[in-house]
């Protein structure tokens, strides 16, 4: 037996119109589409971030292991590893701006 007729059966109990029953049915079913909606929306978007995470790792993974690799548990080695690519990431920054301040 279906829900609805399961719901039909009860209202019918308590000598509820047909037409009632129809109507409470209609907006249970129309409450139950807004919220599957939702949910699929919710579900869409988990989804879409874990697949960007999932590829940034492992287009990068081989790089970060290089890294710590290369770093080999050594703070001061680490230190001026943070250095370098701070240094390098201002300089990027530099770049841009002369790029940008360009006119074609």
């Amino acid at each position: 037996m279906n829900r609805s007729q399961e719901i039909i059966q009860i209202f019918s109990q308590f000598y509820l119109p047909h037409d009632i029953t129809k109507h409470i049915l209609c907006i249970e079913r129309e409450l139950l589409y807004k919220k599957t909606l939702y949910q699929w929306i919710k579900i869409t978007e988990i989804f879409h971030n874990t697949q960007k995470q999932k590829f940034f790792y492992k287009d990068i993974k081989n790089t970060f292991l290089n890294e710590i690799h290369e770093i080999n548990g050594n703070m001061i080695y680490l230190k001026k590893y943070k250095c370098k690519l701070y240094k390098i990431r201002q300089e990027n920054k530099i770049s841009m701006l002369y790029i940008n301040s360009l006119r074609f």
